[in-house]
């Protein structure tokens, strides 16, 4: 507030000295004099005394309202410089200034109100872009989700965000194949489409780092949920398989994650699929695992638990449980 004032008190002086008149012999006549005929401007040696009879030979331009010092004719020295017209218009800008310091005030006050209800309704409009949640996501990261299916899962996140602009969705498969296989597929991927996500076929997780589109992308999040190399035994070639497929997978999203990306991995937590040890295979890899969590598909509208390679039935997920990996780094 003191700047402010500050400047204003300059403006005000600068328009105070440029509004004043001078006479017939170039002195600054005081504005503020009162109309009285026994007071008047002083002259120089070269010029007459001015009778204070004579109202026609007082040149004042006069603002009787603004109280200001005057000068008595009989007073004075008759060598009036110019250093003392120049200290009555300090004195008058200073009187101005005081008399009208409320008002100069309020314009001040009101600005500020004025960009106080600026600034409200920006914070209201922005409240309409808050950042939304759908089980352990957000709006805000950025996400990759690979081995899709049907696309169910995908979807409820751009549904939930109602935007998806956030969102690349990749599948093993081909776009026919997903038509031909999943009911819903051509459904999820148009609620995908249509809220901005980016939908991608024929990605290979064990080489997506290379892939055309995806290898100058980086994340905040990678999804892989219940990945599966498509051997539905229990030998140990088998296992195998299925333990390259989340190496490979791990060993390229590791590349595509930021400093404080996490790369998730849900799957079942029972039987066969815990000799998997996808928390050995993490550390393996040279990754943190941030923590483990019990994954509920409840917490994501519209999801379905599709087979990979085909058949449009859901399979059994409970128990299960989201495995969170970080860059050891951070």
């Amino acid at each position: 507030m003191g700047q402010v004032l500050s400047y204003i008190w300059k403006c005000l002086r600068y328009e105070t000295r440029k509004n004043l008149k001078k006479d017939k012999h170039n002195h600054l006549i005081d504005p503020l004099q009162e109309q009285q005929s026994h007071y008047i401007t002083i002259p120089t040696d070269e010029t007459e005394h001015v009778s204070s009879s004579n109202p026609e030979n007082v040149v004042a331009d006069l603002t009787p309202d603004i109280p200001c010092s005057v000068v008595d004719l009989g007073s004075v020295d008759q060598n009036h410089t110019k250093k003392e017209d120049e200290n009555c218009v300090e004195h008058s800008s200073k009187g101005y200034v005081e008399e009208n310091a409320e008002k100069l005030i309020q314009v001040v006050e009101n600005k500020i109100i004025e960009e106080k209800e600026v600034v409200n309704k920006v914070s209201n409009e922005l409240k309409g872009t808050s950042i939304k949640r759908i089980g352990q996501y957000t709006s805000k990261q950025k996400i990759l989700l690979v081995g899709e299916g049907d696309f169910s899962f995908s979807a409820s996140l751009a549904v939930g965000f109602g935007s998806a602009s956030n969102i690349v969705a990749t599948s093993l498969n081909s776009q026919d194949f997903l038509i031909e296989n999943y009911g819903n597929f051509l459904t999820n991927k148009m609620e995908l489409v249509t809220r901005g996500a980016t939908v991608v076929h024929g990605v290979d997780v064990r080489a997506m780092v290379k892939d055309t589109f995806l290898s100058s992308l980086i994340f905040d999040r990678i999804i892989f949920n219940f990945p599966h190399a498509g051997k539905f035994g229990q030998s140990d070639s088998e296992l195998r398989k299925h333990k390259e497929l989340v190496r490979g997978f791990l060993r390229n999203a590791k590349k595509m994650i930021n400093e404080d990306g996490e790369i998730h991995i849900t799957h079942n937590s029972n039987g066969f699929y815990l000799k998997w040890d996808i928390p050995k295979i993490g550390s393996d890899q040279g990754l943190r695992l941030l923590e483990v969590i019990n994954f509920k598909r409840s917490k994501y509208p519209g999801y379905h638990t599709k087979y990979g390679f085909g058949g449009d039935k859901d399979f059994e997920c409970s128990p299960c449980k989201t495995y969170k990996f970080r860059l050891l780094s951070t």
